[in-house]
């Protein structure tokens, strides 16, 4: 009788029965670690010849809300801010926005007393011309880090002292799969461009896989997951 020897190829073929499993990576970053590539600002304009200058900048960001959904590998982030000014005078600025490489903006609206404005793309070269253009009034080479390979521009309207501003901007773009891992990525450095520090700041993402998934984690940031079987989940 000869001796029995495991069944591997039935084991084979039950392993390749499973399911394949998803592993997401959500990475909040400081724009300090990488280049940013997220993260709205207004670039303020110098103050009139008769006002003294404002150290750093003269305008306090609200709130900074971000929604995502993740369908399989494409990500839709939903960027809601308001900024107020704080300066004794009215402001105006320029709101720049880079983008992740190959995201594409679907949505961008300012709204002033309930008018909606619509905002412009520039191509990386006007973009880094109007980040210079500042670096050399202001001498804040932190700037230079937001310049990307395309970005949002739009020309913010006089702000009264004490009034605010609202944008809302939409892109989305493919996150790779690297061996089973997605990695959705979103520099998160908005504070450091704020005159007072920002109260209100939130990510919610909600995912969503024909494939299971493994495991939702992130390196940079605690993060709360609640999943609704295997193959959906929300990340807050």
């Amino acid at each position: 009788m000869e001796p029995r020897t495991p069944n591997t190829q039935h084991k084979r073929g039950e392993a390749m029965k499973r399911p394949p499993m998803i592993v997401l990576l959500v990475v909040l970053l400081l724009a300090l670690a990488v280049p940013a590539h997220a993260d709205g600002i207004i670039i303020p304009r110098p103050p009139p010849p008769d006002q003294p200058p404002f150290r750093g900048f003269p305008l306090t960001i609200k709130y900074h809300r971000v929604t995502v959904t993740i369908e399989d590998q494409v990500a839709t982030t939903h960027v809601d801010q308001v900024f107020i000014n704080d300066a004794r005078f009215a402001g105006e600025g320029t709101y720049i926005f880079p983008l992740p490489e190959g995201a594409s903006i679907s949505e961008f609206a300012m709204w002033v007393e309930g008018e909606k404005f619509e905002g412009k793309l520039l191509t990386k070269e006007e973009a880094r011309a109007i980040y210079e253009s500042y670096v050399r009034r202001q001498r804040d080479p932190a700037l230079l880090e937001y310049v990307g390979r395309g970005a949002f521009q739009a020309s913010i309207f006089p702000i009264p002292p004490g009034d605010e501003r609202r944008i809302e901007l939409t892109y989305s773009e493919v996150l790779m799969l690297d061996e089973g891992l997605v990695r959705y990525r979103y520099p998160l450095d908005t504070e450091r461009f704020s005159h007072r520090p920002i109260e209100d700041v939130s990510i919610s993402i909600d995912i969503t896989s024909k494939e299971a998934l493994k495991a939702i984690y992130s390196p940079s940031h605690a993060i709360a997951v609640d999943r609704q079987g295997d193959y959906r989940a929300r990340v807050g």
